[in-house]
């Protein structure tokens, strides 16, 4: 079991799969990654979290002000534990949770016109489709302006220091064997 660490729903346990070989996001992890991002960048943001696992840190951006967080899952299980979570911390009204393969899906977001302030990115540590990813990324999900493309990845992965010439980095942040890379939208900061 997880907790929420902030906000609304704070000291939340949430479920995580028994059996799964997710990794959910730690929550000394967790709450640095919403300390980078402060409280104005999440309070009313639009949020997708990508790999979602047990949703943890879609339901914490949603525990600490973002307006909707949609949620991207591969695993069947996986996403009726995220809709779980999700009720129990009251926020079934601001969140969508989506069953798909990540990469078809960011496809897929391209033809609905979403846009998101905040896109946050937690794929297996052995992935592989990194370029695949973050070239998916830029095609096909608007992020706003002074927006946010953060990845959680293996501290052995290198992630390069500009996402095509709008994402820039804003910083990378080691926890152990994870890191976070931070990336902006250029636009007003």
């Amino acid at each position: 079991m997880l907790r929420v660490t902030g906000g609304k729903a704070k000291g939340r346990l949430l479920k995580v799969p028994a059996d799964s070989k997710i990794r959910p996001t730690s929550e000394k992890v967790r709450e640095a990654l919403f300390n980078i991002i402060g409280p104005a960048g999440v309070n009313g943001a639009r949020f997708i979290d990508l790999f979602a696992g047990c949703g943890a840190v879609g339901i914490e951006a949603l525990s600490r002000g973002a307006e909707h967080a949609t949620f991207i899952e591969s695993n069947l299980k996986n996403t009726r534990i995220i809709r779980e979570n999700i009720e129990h911390c009251g926020f079934q009204q601001s969140a969508k949770v989506v069953l798909g393969d990540v990469l078809l899906m960011l496809d897929r977001i391209k033809l609905q016109s979403s846009s998101y302030d905040i896109v946050f990115a937690d794929p297996p540590y052995d992935y592989l489709k990194w370029k695949i990813l973050l070239s998916k990324i830029t095609v096909n999900v608007n992020i706003l302006d002074s927006g946010y493309l953060i990845i959680e990845h293996s501290s052995k992965v290198f992630m390069p220091g500009e996402v095509e010439e709008y994402l820039v980095l804003h910083g990378k942040y080691i926890y152990g064997d994870t890191t976070l890379t931070v990336y902006r939208k250029r636009g007003k900061f």
